[in-house]
């Protein structure tokens, strides 16, 4: 009988949240001075103050990277939706990084299409995680809605940009 190391889960968890934590900073590196270009847009209406941006992404990464862990500890257990939902999940991070870095070079355009398909992921990721842990999907739901204020602000700022 081989023992496992009881920290392994822990270690796991820790491995999600640095990952993902690192994906949103590689994102913010690559996008460049995202405060001096917020600051120069003509934005709209409920428009947050530029910092609060740095305390919201960090708190939402951690919640996903949460979620994501959640759903991986059951792919022994439930493989055929674990899986599947990992890879929605995988998806909508690549789409939440390129978002960045396409919409503050200037693409407003390119950066609406980006996060439209990024709601519709993230919605069907939330369904999926849902399914396999009510937890997991549960904490997916302030990103979601913080992403949906962020389409708007997408779409605001093509408009008056």
């Amino acid at each position: 009988m081989t023992k496992t190391n009881p920290l392994k889960p822990f270690l796991y968890l820790i491995l999600f949240i640095v990952g993902i934590e690192a994906v949103g900073g590689l994102s913010g590196l690559l996008a460049g001075d995202i405060k001096g270009v917020y600051n120069q847009l003509k934005l709209p209406p409920l428009a947050p103050p530029d910092y609060l941006f740095g305390i919201v992404w960090p708190i939402l990464y951690g919640l996903m990277a949460v979620a994501a862990y959640l759903i991986f500890r059951k792919v022994n257990t439930h493989k055929s939706e674990a899986q599947p939902a990992l890879l929605y999940f995988s998806f909508q991070l690549i789409l939440n990084f390129i978002w960045s870095i396409i919409f503050f070079k200037g693409y407003y355009w390119l950066g609406v299409l980006i996060i439209l398909l990024l709601d519709i992921i993230v919605y069907l990721c939330i369904i999926k995680f849902f399914k396999i842990s009510k937890l997991s999907g549960i904490l997916l739901v302030p990103y979601f809605a913080w992403i949906s204020f962020a389409t708007y602000l997408t779409i605001a700022v093509a408009l008056l940009n």
